[in-house]
């Protein structure tokens, strides 16, 4: 689940605002940003609070750190 398949896409405004806040996702390997944006925006059309999405980010952008 973690590691899904994602396609290039237009990630809408919310995405990118919460993408922003995490800290070193642009070191991140391509592969690894998308899939990062991928889980923000399902937890953002789940209408997880902002606040749980980035801190769910967060520990997303840690493990795949591991696994760049």
């Amino acid at each position: 689940m973690l590691l899904v398949d994602v396609q290039e896409t237009v990630w809408p405004a919310e995405v990118k605002l919460v993408y922003s806040q995490i800290e070193r996702a642009g070191e991140l390997p391509a592969h690894h940003q998308k899939r990062l944006r991928h889980h923000i925006n399902r937890m953002w059309l789940e209408q997880m609070p902002v606040p749980s999405i980035v801190d769910a980010a967060k520990s997303l952008a840690i493990i795949m750190e591991k696994y760049a």
